[in-house]
């Protein structure tokens, strides 16, 4: 840490706003990947298909946009009307909240954002039977995040219980069984809901 706390503020907003991008950057992968006929195959959270979850995760763009806009977070909602092309619309909003959270200028909505936009990008390729992985930084950078500020009072809605892990599984593996998903490689004990 500099002696200036202003600069140090600039230098963590800046990596918070770096980590925000590295995480949309995978989601836009994963989105890249999608076809017109994947759109009805299950996703990783219980309920979802394809569709409807393109469509949470472009609401939970405009929820963390509207939060790097004004401070204010409204949780998204469930799943809404699907659009003419939900990968497009997910994809839009991903760039709309990638340049409100720069302009901003403030780091927090870029964390909460890159969790949430890097694990349904991480949904929405097992959905499409992608085995790409995510990229070993980003995973443990995302997951010293999400465990360092996600309480489990806040979990109810949000995620599932945490899923068991070996303690040598890859952090990809960590950060998605943390946010109740069942990594598809790992052995796992315990069940997420």
């Amino acid at each position: 840490m500099s002696s200036d706390p202003a600069a140090d503020l600039t230098a963590d907003t800046a990596a918070d706003l770096a980590l925000l991008a590295r995480a949309t950057g995978y989601a836009l992968e994963a989105l890249a990947e999608v076809t017109g006929a994947d759109l009805d195959r299950p996703t990783p959270c219980p309920g979802w298909d394809l569709r409807a979850l393109l469509v949470h995760l472009a609401d939970a763009a405009g929820s963390l946009t509207a939060s790097a806009r004004t401070g204010d977070l409204a949780p998204p909602g469930p799943p809404g009307p699907g659009a003419a092309d939900p990968v497009a619309v997910a994809r839009d909003r991903l760039l709309v909240l990638l340049d409100a959270a720069s302009s901003a200028g403030d780091g927090a909505p870029a964390r909460a954002a890159a969790v949430e936009v890097a694990a349904h990008g991480w949904d929405v390729g097992r959905a499409c039977g992608s085995a790409r992985p995510m990229p070993p930084r980003l995973a443990a950078d995302l997951l010293a995040v999400a465990t360092s500020s996600l309480p489990d009072a806040l979990r109810p809605g949000l995620f599932a219980a945490p899923v068991d892990l070996p303690a040598a599984a890859p952090a990809e593996d960590h950060l998605v069984a943390f946010l109740g998903r069942r990594p598809a490689a790992s052995p796992v004990s315990g069940t997420a809901s």
